[in-house]
């Protein structure tokens, strides 16, 4: 009776190899052609380009090459009260990095996640055109090279045949897309908001309010919620000639996935590549924005995989290979909302209205406990409003600055210490409001999303193919005859009974396998209650093959 085998082709990540590493980035931004020149700078935003990054593998090293844009806002340097004190600028910051990954080879898959964990500007008022900027940024690499392999997992045959299964929990990837999607509309000022005469500065984010998995195909829904900074068209110098409107502009994504189904597992990442808005006339905003969807679909599997057979009957010849992948223990997501009452700094003036809050969530440690992922983190908001004074000032728009500590986590059953955690933590909303009529007080509310994903690195050789040896030698191809194992003894030439002391490490298979018995018999012939338990030192009867 020969070896019948039972196969299940799986398409995996095999991972070669992952590090982090941080970067400093500096360069400086210059005021364009028309822009007056600066008395003071307000604040500074760094956005690194994800779009582009690009990415090259050389000599175990993956070389990061990208852009990174800023946005400053700053108080004009002018002799009298202008309509526009205030006054936006942005410019591009190219850098290069590179993170060491042994064994990393051209052609295999690089993942990249970018962080920007710190900004510092400076200015000097003997250049006031520039804007000196110091970022660092921090890289996590992972390279990974996508198989189709074709894995044993289940193995009958004679009766003596011994099979050792492992249980590994694998993602079955179906595939990866990116997609650009262009989203185009006509915005009105809302209600009791004045006319536009000029823009200074106009954002956007993606939010994703729904996603589907029909055959072959993701649909994404969701929302481009849009800011902009202006100044009003009013005839004559206002206490606050800069406002600040908020609007959503909904848009629908579709992504093409061969071999997608309803009822698989799908991870969404939604970016904004590209925003601009130009005024169409004084209560219309015509924006555009290239948002860039990316998809990954896959399935959980759950597999017992063969690692390793062998017949004392029979002389087998085993394929194998080793599989060096991510096994998923579990991922999950959760909502935390952040309320605190916030108070205007010394030196600060009063608040007539607030313009703008920025919240951006800072990890400073994460964790994983029994069952459970607990990051935390600072979130620091960024204020910008008019203040409250009398007359116009030459500087009606001012900004500050808060920290607000936060602790989150996100139940993920079956997580242990000693594992890997991939998280991300996300700002989904932010928004303050003055507090009731006290001008140097308002409230903060934001939402973070963490999504947390544990895994477990395993790195096990599975069986691909089994063969058995020819009994007739002289019918086996030379290939075979040069790769047979090497002769077993006959049954005359072993002992009746071996006498064994278990090692550490020992298992009864292999022990069995050594001694080309099976584990059945090691069992019987030491009334062993648990085979999965056996101690070094132990001794243990051996006996001779029965056949």
């Amino acid at each position: 009776m020969g070896v019948r085998l039972t196969k299940e082709l799986v398409r995996i990540d095999q991972v070669v190899g992952e590090e982090s590493s941080q970067a400093i980035v500096e360069g400086v931004i210059n005021l364009p052609d028309g822009k007056p020149n600066i008395e003071r700078v307000i604040s500074v935003e760094a956005r690194l380009n994800t779009e582009s990054l690009e990415t090259d593998i050389l000599d175990g090293k993956v070389i990061i090459e990208g852009d990174i844009d800023v946005d400053a806002m700053y108080v004009a340097d002018v002799e009298v009260p202008p309509l526009q004190p205030v006054h936006f600028v942005e410019g591009t910051i190219d850098f290069s990095a590179f993170v060491k990954i042994p064994g990393a080879r051209k052609n295999m898959d690089v993942r990249v996640k970018a962080k920007i964990e710190h900004v510092k500007h400076s200015f000097d008022p003997e250049r006031p055109r520039e804007i000196k900027v110091r970022m660092i940024v921090k890289f996590t690499v992972k390279v990974t090279q996508r198989v189709e392999i074709e894995i044993v997992v289940d193995a009958t045959g004679p009766d003596d045949l011994q099979v050792l299964t492992k249980n590994i929990r694998i993602e079955d990837v179906i595939g990866d897309t990116r997609v650009q999607h262009i989203v185009k509309s006509d915005v009105s000022v809302p209600e009791g908001k004045p006319d536009i005469e000029e823009i200074i500065k106009v954002e956007a984010k993606a939010r994703k309010t729904d996603v589907k998995i029909i055959d072959d195909k993701v649909i994404v829904e969701g929302v481009l919620e849009v800011g902009v900074l202006y100044v009003a068209s009013m005839p004559a110098p206002p206490l606050q000639p800069v406002h600040f409107m908020e609007v959503e502009v909904p848009f629908t994504v579709f992504a093409e996935v061969p071999g997608a189904r309803h009822h698989m597992a799908k991870t969404i990442r939604l970016d904004v590549e590209h925003m601009k808005g130009r005024r169409k006339d004084a209560r219309t905003l015509s924006v555009e924005a290239i948002i860039r969807l990316k998809v990954r679909v896959f399935q959980t599997k759950m597999l017992d995989v063969v690692v390793d057979l062998f017949s004392p009957s029979k002389e087998l010849t085993i394929d194998k290979t080793r599989l060096k992948v991510d096994e998923v223990i579990g991922e999950d997501e959760n909502q935390e909302v952040i309320r605190d009452t916030l108070t205007v700094p010394e030196g600060k003036p009063d608040i007539e209205q607030i313009f703008k809050t920025r919240c951006r969530a800072e990890v400073t440690g994460a964790r994983i406990i029994d069952d459970k992922v607990i990051v935390e983190g600072t979130l620091f908001i960024e204020t910008l409003y008019v203040a409250q004074m009398p007359s116009p000032p030459l500087q009606p728009v001012h900004f500050m600055e808060h920290e607000i500590d936060f602790t989150t986590f996100v139940e993920i059953p079956g997580a242990k210490e000693h594992m890997t955690l991939d998280f991300d933590v996300d700002v989904e909303h932010c928004s303050a409001t003055v507090r009731g009529n006290d001008p140097r007080k308002f409230d903060v509310r934001a939402i973070l999303r963490l999504d947390a994903k544990v895994t477990r690195a395993i790195d096990i050789e599975v069986v691909l193919d089994v063969e058995e040896e020819y009994e007739d030698e002289e019918e086996a191809p030379e290939e075979e005859k040069e790769s047979k194992g090497p002769e077993k003894k006959d049954d005359e030439q072993l002992p009746s009974m071996t006498i064994y002391i278990v090692q550490k490490g020992d298992t009864l298979w292999n022990i069995a396998k050594r001694y080309n018995v099976t584990v059945d018999s090691i069992v019987k012939a030491n009334n062993i209650a648990n085979p999965n338990s056996i101690m070094p030192g132990q001794q243990l009867v051996i006996p001779r093959r029965m056949f």
